[in-house]
């Protein structure tokens, strides 16, 4: 026969509160960092929308996989359309996508602006490509 548990019939007292004030927040006078404008603000770091970017791109990957820096250049590709897509306040889409490839040049021969230079100014930033997103305020 097992053994049953050991409860306690009898009900518990409440705990008392504290007598202790509680600490609050001081808060600053002057914020560490200024604001900033939505306006001022190119994109977030990287959030989910980046996973659905790259589901996006792949099927169009095969255009530069044979380049050694491939995986360099699809990071500023889905940075691009994340980019792209931030400036309207959406989610990206493949269209989204198309107008970076075709911005950017890339075709199934050549990778286009993303020449070694570029690529190794893109590789120096922390949000790699982040420098190109000028080229979308040219074409727009």
């Amino acid at each position: 026969m097992s053994q049953q548990p050991n409860i306690q019939t009898e009900s518990k007292k409440n705990i008392k509160d504290s007598e202790l004030p509680v600490p609050r927040s001081q808060g600053k006078d002057i914020p560490l960092n200024p604001l900033r404008s939505p306006d001022e603000e190119v994109f977030s770091i990287p959030s989910p929308d980046s996973g659905y970017a790259l589901k996006l791109i792949k099927p169009f990957t095969p255009m530069w996989k044979d380049n050694h820096k491939h995986k360099l250049i699809t990071k500023v590709v889905t940075n691009l359309v994340i980019f792209q897509a931030s400036k309207i306040g959406r989610a990206p889409t493949k269209s989204d996508v198309i107008k970076v490839i075709e911005i950017l040049k890339i075709t199934d021969s050549d990778i286009g602006v993303l020449d070694k230079e570029t690529l190794k100014k893109c590789s120096l930033e922390s949000i790699k490509g982040l420098h190109l997103s000028k080229l979308f305020d040219a074409n727009q």
